[in-house]
């Protein structure tokens, strides 16, 4: 069994996953996630699918999220990914190619 510390969570590839996940450190998701993801960083592959509510200080999207994403610090959006719902954050970079769609809220 390995020690993981900071309370990590890694959705891999090929596995959907649904329910409510709170962890204290990173959740990874490379496969399909259905439900309420809340963390202190929330990174989801080219590969990887959320849909529902996602909330984390730091969120990085290469792959698409929907539905509703709360970034508290900083909102990654790669080349590859694509964001759309209701939206917010406190500090948003969107690199060339990056998709972001719906309502969205910058957090004071």
């Amino acid at each position: 069994m390995v020690n993981n510390p900071k309370g990590d969570l890694y959705v891999g590839s090929g596995v959907k996953m649904t329910g409510n996940v709170v962890a204290p450190g990173l959740v990874e998701i490379d496969g399909s996630f259905d439900g309420v993801i809340k963390a202190q960083s929330v990174n989801v592959t080219s590969h990887g699918v959320v849909n529902g509510t996602t909330e984390a200080s730091h969120i990085r999207v290469e792959g698409q999220v929907n539905q509703t994403l709360k970034a508290a610090s900083t909102l990654l959006i790669e080349s590859t990914g694509k964001v759309s719902g209701d939206v917010s954050y406190s500090d948003l970079e969107i690199r060339r190619g990056g998709d972001l769609q719906g309502s969205i809220t910058i957090i004071k």
